[in-house]
C-alpha cells in the first residue's frame, strides 16, 4: 500500500481564478467562480498506476470559511464620512451560500459527484456516488454540529473505511457516522477529474480560503497532523507558494507580494525574464516546475523532482574500423582506458586513454575478427 499523500490543492497550481492572501499570519487560497471548470485536473495526474479510488484514506482540509454580513459588505460602508475604518482582509464577494463545495471528483459529461465535500451552516456533507447497483446511487453522509463560518482557520480530517466515517474538526473529539451503504470497494476514476472548490457550476462555490487538500490513501491522518502545537494550521502537505509563513502575524491585509495578484502563467520554452516580465509566472510542463520572475531571473517555486533519466553525447570516437566491443578498465597508477574490439584487420583494435577531460588515441593492437575485450588481474599483473 501507498501511503504517500497526494496533495490535491498542489496538482492545480497554477491555474486561472486563484488568489493569495493571508490572514491572521496564514496564507491560502481565493477561488474564483467566474470559470470553475478552470480550478480542474484530470484525476490520472494523482493516480498514476491505478484508476481506482482507494477504498480506505482520509481527508485532511485546511481552510477559512467567511462570515459575510447579510446586507451589504464591510468594504462598501467603510468610511462614509465617519473617517477611516478597518479593511477586511479578504474581499466580501457574497453572501454565504446555504451549501459550498470545498471539492468534488466527477466524471466528464456527467452531473453526478464520484467524491466531493461541501459544507451548510453547522453541517459538513461528504458525498460518495456506488456502482454496485443498477444506475448507481449518491450516497450523503452528514456530521451535524460542525461550525466553520467564523473566519478561523481550521483543519479538517476526515477518515473512511467501509461503513465508518470520522470526522475530526481541529484534533478534537472525533465525530463517528456510521451508515448502511459502505463506501464503494472500487471506485473508478477514468475519465474523472477533481475540481477545486465547485461542483464545475458556478453556484456552491467555496467562497473562503483553502489551504491544504490532501488525500492519504489507506490510513487515519489523525495521529500524523494532531501532535503539532497549532493544530488548526497543522499541515502534511501545502502547496509551496503557501508555506513562507512570517515569523510575527500581520495585519489582516490582501498580501502585497506579487503572487497576490492575478496570475499571468506562460507555458512552453523558458521566456525571458526581465523587469518588464517581473512578478509573472512560468509553468515548465515537461519538467512540472512553477518559476517566478524576479526581475533577473526565474526562481523556483515548486519543487522539482531532477534525476538523471536520459544520457547526453560527451564525445565522438570514430574508430577505423567495425567495433564490436568495447571494455572500460582502470590501471592503477597509469590511468583510465577504453579497448575497442574492432572486427576488420587491419589496422586492428584500438585501445583509448583518458586525458584533458576526453578519450584520446593510444595504442593499436594486432587482432582478427575481434568480437570482445575483458581486462583481469592475477595478483599484480594486468592483462587485457
Amino acid at each position: 500500500t501507498d501511503l504517500r499523500p497526494l496533495d490535491i490543492l498542489s496538482e492545480a497550481v497554477p491555474a486561472r481564478g486563484m488568489r493569495v492572501f493571508q490572514v491572521q499570519g496564514v496564507r491560502g487560497f481565493q477561488l474564483s467562480s467566474s470559470r470553475p471548470r478552470a480550478l480542474g485536473f484530470p484525476a490520472s495526474r494523482l493516480f498514476i498506476h491505478c484508476d481506482r479510488f482507494p477504498e480506505e484514506f482520509s481527508i485532511i482540509v485546511t481552510l477559512r470559511a467567511l462570515r459575510v454580513p447579510a446586507k451589504v459588505s464591510a468594504a462598501g460602508r467603510a468610511g462614509r464620512g465617519r473617517g477611516p475604518r478597518c479593511q477586511p482582509a479578504v474581499p466580501a464577494r457574497a453572501v454565504p451560500q446555504r451549501n459550498e463545495y470545498i471539492f468534488t471528483l466527477m466524471v466528464e459529461e456527467s452531473p453526478s459527484v464520484l467524491v466531493g465535500l461541501r459544507y451548510a451552516p453547522d453541517k459538513l456533507h461528504f458525498l460518495f456516488w456506488s456502482q454496485e447497483r443498477a444506475g448507481g446511487w449518491q450516497t450523503r453522509v452528514t456530521f451535524p454540529n460542525v461550525s466553520l463560518s467564523d473566519n478561523q482557520w481550521h483543519t479538517l480530517i476526515l477518515a473512511v473505511s467501509g461503513q465508518s466515517f470520522s470526522l475530526t474538526v481541529d484534533c478534537s473529539i472525533p465525530k463517528d457516522v456510521v451508515v448502511e451503504t459502505p463506501f464503494p470497494a472500487s471506485l473508478s476514476v477514468r475519465r474523472a477529474s477533481f475540481y477545486l472548490g465547485n461542483r464545475r457550476r458556478r453556484k456552491g462555490v467555496f467562497t473562503g480560503l483553502l489551504r491544504q487538500l490532501v488525500l492519504l490513501p489507506g490510513a487515519d491522518a489523525t495521529p500524523q497532523i494532531c501532535h503539532a502545537v497549532n493544530f488548526k494550521v497543522a499541515t502534511l502537505s501545502v502547496p509551496t507558494v503557501l508555506q513562507d509563513v512570517p515569523a510575527k502575524p500581520v495585519s489582516n491585509e490582501v498580501l502585497k507580494h506579487p503572487y497576490g495578484h492575478d496570475m499571468k502563467v506562460t507555458l512552453g520554452a523558458r521566456p525571458r525574464c526581465s523587469k518588464q516580465e517581473k512578478a509573472q509566472f512560468w509553468f515548465n510542463a515537461s519538467r512540472r516546475g512553477l518559476y517566478l520572475c524576479n526581475g533577473s531571473t526565474w526562481l523556483s517555486m515548486l519543487e522539482v523532482q531532477h534525476r538523471l533519466d536520459y544520457v547526453e553525447e560527451y564525445q565522438n570516437l570514430v574508430t577505423n574500423s567495425e567495433t564490436m566491443g568495447i571494455e572500460v578498465f582502470t590501471i592503477p597508477k597509469v590511468g583510465l582506458f577504453a579497448a575497442m574490439a574492432n572486427r576488420i584487420t587491419p589496422p586492428g583494435s584500438a585501445i583509448y586513454r583518458w586525458m584533458d577531460g576526453k578519450f584520446v588515441h593510444y595504442q593499436n593492437i594486432p587482432t582478427h575478427q575481434a568480437q570482445s575485450w575483458k581486462y583481469f588481474t592475477i595478483g599484480k599483473k594486468v592483462s587485457l
